[in-house]
C-alpha cells in the first residue's frame, strides 16, 4: 500500500508539473484586425536586460512561417528601451497582461507614450516580457493606442524554436504592401470612416421578389384557421366576409418595384408598386363549379413609405443601412374568370358571384436592411405587416335599403422580400 501511495503521489506531482509547463504553450488573449506589412520593420521592445529572442533569428522565423512577408527587418527598439516613459509603460504592461483583459484596458494614457505610438509610421512593435516559464507578447502599430493583439508563449531555451512559436502564433495573417510616405500623408488627411460626412441625399431603385401570407409568424394559428380553411360555395357564400383571405388564397409570391431616398442618412421616403395573384378558394364539392375553368384575382398595390435609417460602414466596400418603415397603400383587384368551352351559357350563380371593391386602403410597417457594395450595388431584405380594408360604417338612415355585405372590410397579411437595388448620390 505504501508503494501504491508513493506512486500516486509522484503521478500527481508529475501531472501538475506537466500542466504548469503547458499552460502557456500558446495562448492568444485577444486579436483585433491589424495589418501585417510586407518587408516590415519589426521593432523588438522588452523591459528585460537580456532579450528572450535573437532579432536576426526571429526574422528568419518570420520568413519560414509566412512566405508573403518578404524581407522583414528586425532589431531591438533601443530608442524606447532608453526612454523612461516607454519603459515605465513596458513594466506596467508586464504586470497587467493576463487572460480575459480587454485591449482597451491596456491603452497607453501618458501623452508622451501616445505620441510615440502615433509616430511609428507603419512599423510594428513586438513587446516581449520574460515571466519565467513563459513570455508575454503584445503587438503595437500606429493606428491605435492599445495593443492590437496580446498573449503568451511557453519559454524555450532554444531561441530559434522560440522565434518560430511567436511567428506562428502572432504573424500568420495575410500581408499587405507597405504604404509610401505620400500614401501615409494622404490617409492622415482623409476623414475617419466613422465620422465621414454623410451625403445630403442617397437614392435607390430596385426590384424584389418575396412571399406573403395571412398567418403572421409567432402568433397563434387559431387566429387564422377559419379564414385559411374557408371555402367559397355557390360563387359567393362563405363563413365570413370580413377578410379577403376568406375568399382568396392568402399565401402567394409577391413582386415589387420601388424607388426611394434618404436625407442625411436618417429620414426618407419610398414609393412602390406590388403585384401578386390569388386563386379563389372554391369548394370543390360544390357541383356548381363543374362549369368553371379558372377563377383568380390579380392584386395591384401602390403606396408610399416613410423610412427611418441608420448607417454603418464595417468595410470600405460595404455600407449597411438598417431601416424601419411606415406607410400607406391602395389595393386594386383585377378578376380573371372563365367557364369551360363546353359551357355555352354560365349559370345564374356565376352571374351573381361575389365582387371585390376598389380601392381598398391600408397601412403597412416593418423593418429591413440594405447591403450596398462599392457604393452602388445593393441587396435588400425586408419584412413587415400590411393591411387593406373598406369602411363599413356609414350614417344610418331610416330610408336606406338593405346593402350587400362588404367584402374584405379588414384584411391583414405578413410579407418578406429580397431585392436587388442600384444606389446613387445625386448631390452631396
Amino acid at each position: 500500500m505504501k508503494h501504491l501511495s508513493l506512486v500516486a503521489f509522484v503521478a500527481v506531482i508529475l501531472a501538475q508539473a506537466f500542466l504548469a509547463g503547458t499552460a502557456h504553450a500558446k495562448d492568444v488573449f485577444f486579436d483585433s484586425h491589424w495589418t501585417l506589412w510586407q518587408n516590415a520593420d519589426i521593432l523588438i521592445w522588452t523591459p528585460d536586460k537580456d532579450p528572450a529572442i535573437d532579432p536576426k533569428e526571429f526574422c528568419l522565423s518570420l520568413r519560414r512561417n509566412n512566405s508573403g512577408i518578404g524581407e522583414p527587418k528586425c532589431r531591438l527598439y533601443g530608442e524606447w528601451e532608453r526612454d523612461t516613459v516607454a519603459m515605465r509603460y513596458a513594466t506596467w504592461l508586464s504586470n497587467n497582461i493576463e487572460p480575459g483583459l480587454n485591449a482597451h484596458l491596456l491603452k497607453a494614457r501618458h501623452p508622451a507614450m501616445m505620441a510615440k505610438l502615433q509616430a511609428l509610421e507603419d512599423k510594428i512593435v513586438l513587446f516581449i516580457a520574460d515571466k519565467g516559464n513563459y513570455l508575454q507578447i503584445a503587438i503595437f502599430d500606429e493606428t491605435t493606442l492599445e495593443p492590437r493583439t496580446a498573449g503568451t508563449v511557453q519559454k524555450n531555451n532554444d531561441k530559434i524554436a522560440l522565434g518560430d512559436d511567436i511567428a506562428s502564433a502572432f504573424f500568420g495573417r495575410n500581408t499587405k504592401r507597405r504604404l509610401t510616405k505620400e500614401e501615409r500623408l494622404k490617409m492622415e488627411s482623409e476623414p475617419d470612416d466613422l465620422y465621414k460626412e454623410t451625403p445630403t441625399f442617397r437614392s435607390w431603385a430596385g426590384i424584389s421578389a418575396g412571399y406573403a401570407q395571412a398567418h403572421i409568424p409567432f402568433t397563434p394559428y387559431n387566429w387564422y384557421k377559419r379564414k385559411i380553411r374557408s371555402r367559397v360555395s355557390n360563387y359567393r357564400a362563405t363563413r365570413d366576409s370580413v377578410s379577403l383571405w376568406n375568399f382568396m388564397d392568402d399565401s402567394t409570391p409577391l413582386f415589387t418595384l420601388y424607388a426611394g431616398g434618404i436625407w442625411f442618412g436618417f429620414i426618407g421616403g419610398e414609393i412602390f408598386y406590388r403585384y401578386s395573384n390569388h386563386d379563389v378558394k372554391i369548394d370543390e364539392r360544390d357541383e356548381v363549379y363543374e362549369e368553371l375553368d379558372h377563377w383568380s384575382f390579380a392584386q395591384h398595390e401602390i403606396g408610399l413609405n416613410v423610412m427611418f435609417a441608420r448607417t454603418y460602414d464595417p468595410f470600405k466596400w460595404l455600407d449597411l443601412h438598417l431601416f424601419a418603415f411606415l406607410g400607406f397603400q391602395y389595393s386594386f383587384y383585377s378578376e380573371d374568370i372563365d367557364v369551360k368551352d363546353s359551357k355555352k351559357k354560365p349559370s345564374r350563380e356565376y352571374q351573381t358571384r361575389f365582387k371585390t371593391e376598389d380601392p381598398y386602403k391600408g397601412a403597412l410597417f416593418g423593418f429591413g436592411t440594405q447591403c450596398v457594395f462599392l457604393q452602388h450595388y445593393g441587396l435588400s431584405v425586408r419584412t413587415g405587416i400590411s393591411s387593406r380594408g373598406k369602411d363599413v360604417y356609414v350614417e344610418p338612415s331610416p330610408d336606406a335599403a338593405a346593402e350587400p355585405t362588404t367584402i374584405g372590410a379588414t384584411t391583414v397579411d405578413w410579407f418578406i422580400s429580397v431585392g436587388l437595388e442600384y444606389h446613387w448620390t445625386p448631390f452631396k
